[in-house]
């Protein structure tokens, strides 16, 4: 959540979809929510690429780092980098800096 700091800052809420107007400013992008306009901090969002799936996690997991996953807590939003169920049923995501597997059944695309 981001509560506007100047007039020309945009309000964010948690599962926001912002379209990026400009991102030349590594701390602060512009963006766009429906006919809002405004300024936010970078490192509030997680940016979505063409083919990547938005998740939020239902049910908390708690994952092995040195294996290849991820903790997730519940309700966490992150962004599938990999578009399908890998065959061990786990996808694999991102959420901020952090990069892992987690059980498809955790997850609900959003």
């Amino acid at each position: 959540k981001f509560l506007p700091q100047e007039n020309n800052d945009l309000a964010l809420q948690p599962g926001d979809r912002i379209m990026l107007v400009d991102d030349s400013n590594e701390d602060w992008w512009k963006g766009k929510i429906g006919d809002r306009v405004g300024f936010f901090p970078a490192n509030f969002v997680q940016r979505v690429r063409p083919g990547e799936n938005v998740w939020r996690c239902c049910q908390p997991f708690s994952g092995n780092k040195e294996q290849g996953y991820m903790s997730l807590k519940e309700n966490q939003i992150c962004v599938g980098v990999s578009r399908s169920k890998d065959s061990d049923g786990f996808i694999r995501v991102s959420s901020g800096k952090k990069r892992g597997l987690v059980p498809a059944d955790s997850l609900a695309e959003i």
